[in-house]
């Protein structure tokens, strides 16, 4: 029995690309899919799709995909539309209806993976995307034709440690800097406790002719 998230997962994918108005063919819809696996197998160890990924023709390849996308298309969760565009098949699969990618993947980890396999890949050609499976993923290799493919190659993604550089200032010049701060510090509040001459305003005639003016206007 293949994983049922898989359905979903892939209208997410679908939804995603129509709203790129990036086209969707069945083979890059497959590749997206190993891709996307690839990445989740990095901090799982495991696939998402749990597919018996192998080398066969234009690189990783499943049989337990095809009878999916046929079930979606049959129950209408996908929409296959003819096209002319200048890919190697001419049929663009569309959502029936939108799933976003929140509603499938509730790990935020995941779903960050998922969105940076489609930025990156999802309006590329499929030529493109051939050689990148084929040349610069792990588990294609050293792979053998006809052979599963070996995801424990996939090395494990390791966190970002942040440390923050250091400027190469000795103990000795730090102090003095931030004594010359801190003097310039009280400088500044030295000099603006000072009390500023003030000069009483002079309430004229003319002075108050202009309020006058001024409350007409506003009458």
């Amino acid at each position: 029995m293949s994983n049922q998230a898989v359905y979903p997962l892939i209208q997410a994918i679908a939804t995603f690309a129509r709203e790129k108005d990036a086209y969707l063919s069945k083979i890059k819809l497959l590749k997206l899919l190993y891709l996307f696996d690839v990445e989740y197998y990095r901090t799982h160890r495991r696939t998402f799709t749990e597919f018996s990924w192998k080398f066969f023709h234009l690189g990783p390849w499943t049989n337990e995909f095809a009878p999916i996308l046929d079930e979606l298309v049959r129950e209408g969760g996908l929409v296959p539309k003819s096209s002319t565009h200048p890919e190697h098949e001419s049929t663009n699969y569309l959502p029936a209806e939108p799933i976003e990618i929140d509603a499938v993947l509730t790990n935020i980890r995941d779903e960050g993976a998922l969105k940076r396999v489609l930025n990156a890949w999802v309006e590329r050609s499929v030529g493109e995307i051939l050689d990148h499976v084929y040349f610069r993923t792990e588990p294609m290799e050293n792979a053998v034709r006809n052979t599963p493919l070996d995801f424990s190659l996939v090395p494990t993604e390791q966190p970002v440690k942040y440390a923050r550089s250091s400027s190469n200032t000795s103990p000795k010049d730090i102090a003095r800097m931030r004594r010359v701060i801190a003097e310039h510090q009280q400088q500044l509040k030295t000099q603006q406790s000072i009390s500023l001459p003030f000069t009483p305003p002079r309430y004229d005639n003319e002075f108050f002719q202009a309020i006058s003016k001024l409350e007409e206007t506003l009458t």
